[in-house]
């Protein structure tokens, strides 16, 4: 079992697959994969004018605004504009466009190929009296991603930044400490959960 740190500023940065964007890779799996051959991939992108996703057959994809100004999503001709925080799910045949519905607009993806692994993204709050079980992850036998989007927040004595990432594998199990609270987006790939109170 592992727990790894992954840190904002070391995201790989790339292309969208169509050029008309730039994400980061917040985690990839297999390690090393590309956008043809990954089982899964969390990535964040900054979003501004309304523009096209790229068409990836065979994938499902859950989106998340996380900071901005708010979020604007065409699906197949309906509309949508999820709150921050909020989670659209999508399928990579659909017909999609996204864009800031006003400045600018940081947005979290997950994408999944079919069948390779099952998955789901939501938010969790932490507050700083939060009992241990509420502030615990763990990770039975998948992957999960932690991603710090408010707030303050250690885990094993490292201090994490906003947008930082922890992830867990195997049995993989970590206590989240906080003085003030914090915000985490939770990605859970292939079997993870997290503490009772989040599951319910």
């Amino acid at each position: 079992m592992t727990t790894t740190v992954l840190h904002h500023d070391d995201y790989a940065q790339s292309r969208w697959k169509n050029g008309l964007g730039v994400t980061r890779t917040v985690d990839i799996a297999p390690e090393g994969a590309d956008f043809d051959t990954f089982a899964w991939r969390v990535s964040m992108a900054d979003v501004g004018e309304p523009t096209p996703f790229s068409p990836l057959p065979g994938v499902d994809r859950w989106l998340m605004p996380v900071a901005g100004s708010g979020f604007e999503l065409t699906i197949n001709g309906a509309s949508y504009r999820p709150a921050r925080g909020e989670v659209v799910r999508l399928s990579g045949d659909n017909d999609a466009a996204g864009g800031a519905s006003g400045s600018g607009s940081r947005d979290l993806n997950l994408m999944v190929r079919r069948p390779h692994a099952a998955a789901d993204l939501r938010t969790l709050a932490i507050a700083a009296n939060a009992s241990l079980d509420a502030r615990t992850l763990a990770a039975h036998g998948g992957t999960m991603l932690a991603i710090l989007l408010d707030g303050d927040a250690q885990v094993d004595g490292i201090s994490l930044s906003r947008f930082d990432a922890v992830r867990l594998t195997e049995n993989a199990c970590e206590t989240f400490e906080t003085a003030a609270g914090c915000l985490l987006a939770i990605a859970s790939l292939a079997g993870a959960a997290v503490s009772a109170e989040l599951a319910g």
